[in-house]
């Protein structure tokens, strides 16, 4: 058994995520405690619960501990098997979290998996579905797996938990099973640009002023442009911007509209965000480097340049070093990092 102190580092759900994802590929029974320790709350959340169960479900796994506000779990993971699952978080906590905990072990298990998972489609503090769609699954495409995620309704943090305001994503695994190094070092041109909006139950001009701003930044054109009206939840508002560089990466960074702020305000932090990432020179943002890391360390190798890490990332670097004996290091590279896996 693998004993991990949910205490260590960033102390949140990632490190919950990572266990249960190399519990699975590896076989290894889980201990996990002081579970989100460095939370306001610690201890599991429903959302977590939902990643647990997800992954015990995949896996035909035993658990104790699976509890509200739980700060210790066994986790005894069984074979994967792939098949249909069906995941309802109860609330609109993410549904990219449950993606992100059973996405890589259903890949390397090699049998075909359809999940359908109901909550938070685009949660403020989790990657969006559109991040998950356009940044994160380009590359496990290009390390060889046959996966795809399908936005069916949107759900917003804001909506609450009634039935009516949770959205839907549809995840599917295909049977091929591998993962394949890559490496992400060349900062290739910026080769096109879009930026979208999305707005429920809100008036049109917000998306509007908004629009406005970030053409005053970045210059974008009409055709760069898409605006969602969403009937579903909300109010809920939230602003992408978007870039592709040569060599098919790309970054996504997204800012969320708030009771009393200016429409234009959420635009101006949207267009901030986008303007470190380039600043920074980087192929691989902030998100992407802590993404990154499980599927290349269970690949067995692969390279990546980003700013230097975060906590969240350094942290689960960590995790996946109690797992695996696959070396991760780590150099400096001018303002930049070099991460090497293998």
């Amino acid at each position: 058994m693998i004993t991990i102190d949910g205490a260590h580092g960033e102390g949140g759900g990632q490190i919950l995520r990572t266990s249960l994802a190399l519990a699975m590929i590896t076989g290894r029974p889980l201990r996990m405690e002081r579970i989100r320790a460095q939370r306001a709350k610690p201890g599991l959340r429903h959302q977590h619960l939902a990643c647990v169960a997800a992954a015990a479900r995949l896996c035909h796994a035993e658990v104790r501990g699976a509890e509200v506000g739980a700060q210790r779990l066994d986790f005894t993971p069984g074979p994967i098997t792939g098949g249909e699952l069906e995941i309802d978080i109860g609330s609109a906590g993410s549904t990219t979290l449950v993606v992100q905990t059973i996405v890589v072990p259903a890949i390397v298990a090699g049998h075909a998996l359809r999940a359908v998972i109901r909550g938070g489609t685009h949660n403020p503090l989790a990657p969006s579905f559109d991040f998950l769609d356009r940044v994160y699954l380009p590359q496990l495409r290009a390390m060889g797996a046959d996966v795809e995620l399908t936005l069916d309704r949107h759900g917003f943090a804001t909506g609450g938990a009634h039935d009516r305001d949770l959205g839907q994503v549809t995840l599917r695994v295909g049977a091929a099973r591998t993962l394949r190094p890559i490496e992400l070092v060349a900062t290739g041109e910026v080769v096109a640009r879009r930026a979208t909006v999305i707005t429920a139950r809100l008036p049109t001009h917000v998306a509007a002023r908004e629009l406005a701003t970030i053409d005053h930044r970045l210059g974008l054109s009409p055709s760069e442009h898409e605006v969602r009206e969403v009937r579903e939840g909300g109010p809920a508002n939230l602003v992408m911007v978007e870039v592709e560089r040569a060599g098919g990466v790309r970054e996504l960074v997204t800012a969320f509209g708030e009771k009393h702020l200016r429409a234009e305000t959420v635009a101006q932090r949207a267009c901030d965000d986008l303007a470190m990432y380039l600043a920074a020179d980087v192929p691989v943002g902030e998100h992407l480097a802590d993404q990154l890391l499980l599927p290349l360390a269970v690949a067995g190798g692969g390279r990546f340049r980003a700013a230097p890490l975060s906590l969240h990332a350094t942290t689960n670097i960590d995790t996946i070093r109690r797992f695996l004996e696959v070396p991760i290091t780590v150099e400096p590279d001018g303002a930049s990092v070099l991460v090497t896996v293998g």
